[in-house]
């Protein structure tokens, strides 16, 4: 395991930390992936968050999920988290939050594939 994935484990592990206290003053929930502006990607397949909990949810708002990256270099299919075909052809997934995730998505704890 390289020292760059530890470092960003450690990273998220902070992060999770500071959940419950996002938690805690009732944050907004991420209403399914999004282009960073609030507003959905036109037909994403990848939207679907029925199945998630309520914890599931704010952790992918946490992170900062988005259906359309902001950088083009850095995109979900190409990030060492990205789990291919998880979610049907189309969607994958992310080992570190559940649910459906877009290709050309991004998070803020994106890390280039090893």
């Amino acid at each position: 395991m390289s020292e760059q994935n530890n470092i960003s484990r450690k990273a998220f592990l902070g992060k999770i930390s500071m959940l419950g206290l996002a938690g805690a003053g009732g944050g907004v929930f991420l209403k399914g992936c999004g282009n960073g502006n609030g507003e959905e990607v036109a037909d994403d397949p990848c939207a679907d968050l029925s199945g998630l909990s309520e914890s599931d949810i704010e952790l992918r708002e946490t992170l900062e999920y988005v259906a359309e990256t902001p950088n083009p270099d850095e995109r979900c299919d190409n990030c060492e988290y990205w789990v291919d075909d998880q979610h049907g052809p189309e969607c994958g997934g992310c080992t570190l939050f559940a649910g459906p995730v877009h290709p050309g998505g991004w998070c803020n704890s994106w890390v280039p594939m090893s």
